[in-house]
């Protein structure tokens, strides 16, 4: 065999090789992506949230809890269990107006104004600013006003609180996801989202 074949056969081995490495190349990228589109049906996500009216940690939060709403919709479920740090003189107030507000279906409005306005009702006059935001959102002022002093009520608060001390929660806001409690708390949106979509494809 003369130098010329030899060099031929080399190339054609070549060619041969290179196309076979390109084939498997492309057939394993093609499986990778299927794994990936095909990692399952979504499961639904439920997020409990220990939280104190009056930490501004808590409050920072609230942007990306409503974005996680209306990114996954009824995929995700937020619950908010009362945490009232004792080193805040108005937030136990905060969560019986809170609550107050429940017991007229207008539980979420109050929520939010109280969070909304922090930062005022908490340099003082906390409760002239509840007993305002109660007026706003058209409650029975005189239920409301009952409401906010009952037993009930107070036990309600006193009761999340004390789950929460049970569970080891010990600062705000803390984060429960499908019962297991984060080490850490996500520091942006992008890093809450993740923590969310390794929930919902676990399988």
């Amino acid at each position: 065999m003369n130098k010329k074949n030899i060099q031929i056969i080399a190339l054609v081995a070549f060619v041969v090789i290179a196309a076979g490495v390109l084939y498997y190349g492309l057939n394993n990228n093609s499986d990778n992506g299927s794994a990936t589109a095909e990692r399952g049906e979504p499961q639904k996500v439920h997020i409990l949230k220990y939280s104190d009216y009056q930490c501004p940690a808590c409050k920072a939060y609230i942007p990306a809890q409503e974005e996680l709403e209306r990114e996954f919709g009824d995929m995700i479920e937020f619950e908010y269990r009362h945490f009232p740090l004792s080193g805040h003189q108005f937030a136990e107030l905060a969560a019986r107006s809170a609550e107050a507000a429940r017991e007229q279906g207008k539980y979420k409005e109050m929520h939010d104004l109280i969070f909304e306005y922090q930062e005022a009702w908490s340099q003082g006059d906390a409760r002239n600013y509840f007993t305002d935001f109660a007026e706003e959102i058209e409650l029975d002022m005189e239920q409301f006003e009952a409401d906010l002093e009952s037993e009930e009520i107070r036990q309600r608060v006193e009761s999340q609180r004390q789950e929460g001390i049970r569970r080891q929660v010990n600062a705000t806001p803390t984060f429960f996801i499908n019962g297991q409690r984060l080490r850490q708390n996500p520091q942006n949106y992008d890093q809450f989202k993740s923590m969310v979509e390794l929930y919902m494809y676990r399988s």
